[in-house]
C-alpha cells in the first residue's frame, strides 16, 4: 500500500521502501519547478492509500537503496498517467526494458496539446537538462568528472547531438560530439577527461576534456543551443535554484 507520495515520481509503501517511479521523470519540489506540485497531486490522487502493482526490471533498486519499479493501480500505469497529463516526460536509463511505444505516444499527445510542462520554455527544444552537478564530490580538482549535466532526449525521434554547443556563464563553450540519443534515452555530460560512451544499450556519455573544474560552486549556469544556435535549455546553479 502508498503510504506517502513525496513528488510525481517518488512514493513510500506501507513497508518503508521508497519507490522511484520507472520510464518517467517529473518535476522536481526542491527546488520548486514549474508542474512539479501538480505532479505530486496527480500522482497522490491515483496511488494513495490504494494496494498497487509493481513491475520491476532487470535492476530493482537504484544508487540511492529506492526501488526502481512502475506503479500500476486498478490496471492503470502511473507513469503513463502523468504523461498523458503533461505532468512528465520519457526517462529511460539503460537497460531499456519493455515497450516504451505506449509511453512515447502520450508523450506526443501532450506535448502537441502543450499540456502541462510543454507549455514552459524548458521544454520547448529536443533537449532537456534533468540535473546539473556544477559541485563535484569532494575536490572538485581530484573530481574533475563529478561535474556533470544530465541532458535527456523528449523528442519523439532519434537525435544526433553533434554540433550542439555547451556554455558556462562565463561564455566559454564546448561543441558536443556525433551521438545518437533514443527518446527518453538520456547522455551525461562531464567535464573532464575520457571516452565518449556511444552505445545506448548503455548510459550515453560525452567527456568535455578538461583537466580542472569548469562549474564555479557558487553559481553558474549551463546553457545548451543547437547547432543552429538556438537555445535549447538552460539551468542556473545559485547553488540548487532552476530558472
Amino acid at each position: 500500500m502508498v503510504v506517502k507520495v513525496y513528488d510525481g515520481d517518488t512514493l513510500t509503501l506501507a513497508t518503508g521502501d521508497r519507490v522511484r517511479l520507472r520510464w518517467v521523470n517529473t518535476p522536481e519540489l526542491k527546488p520548486e519547478q514549474a508542474y512539479g506540485i501538480d505532479a505530486r497531486e496527480a500522482a497522490s490522487a491515483l496511488v494513495m492509500g490504494q494496494e498497487v502493482t509493481l513491475i520491476y526490471g532487470s535492476v530493482m533498486r537504484d544508487g540511492y537503496g529506492r526501488l526502481l519499479a512502475g506503479v500500476r493501480v486498478d490496471g492503470k500505469d502511473l507513469s503513463q498517467h502523468l504523461l498523458e497529463l503533461g505532468l512528465a516526460h520519457l526517462f529511460i536509463i539503460p537497460p531499456a526494458e519493455g515497450d516504451d511505444a505506449p509511453l512515447l505516444a502520450a508523450q506526443s499527445r501532450a506535448r502537441t496539446a502543450r499540456r502541462g510542462i510543454w507549455s514552459t520554455d524548458n521544454y520547448q527544444g529536443v533537449l532537456h537538462i534533468t540535473s546539473f552537478h556544477a559541485n563535484a564530490a569532494g575536490d572538485d580538482r581530484e573530481n574533475v568528472n563529478g561535474e556533470y549535466a544530465r541532458l535527456c532526449n523528449i523528442s519523439s525521434r532519434l537525435l544526433d547531438i553533434d554540433g550542439f554547443r555547451v556554455t558556462e556563464l562565463s561564455g566559454r563553450s564546448w561543441i558536443l560530439p556525433p551521438m545518437l540519443i533514443p527518446p527518453g534515452h538520456t547522455v551525461k555530460v562531464h567535464s573532464g577527461q575520457g571516452a565518449h560512451q556511444t552505445d545506448s544499450a548503455k548510459q550515453l556519455e560525452v567527456y568535455l576534456g578538461s583537466d580542472h573544474p569548469i562549474w564555479n560552486n557558487d553559481r553558474d549556469r549551463i546553457t545548451i543551443y543547437d547547432r543552429y544556435g538556438k537555445v535549447v535549455d538552460s539551468w542556473l546553479y545559485a547553488p540548487k535554484s532552476r530558472q
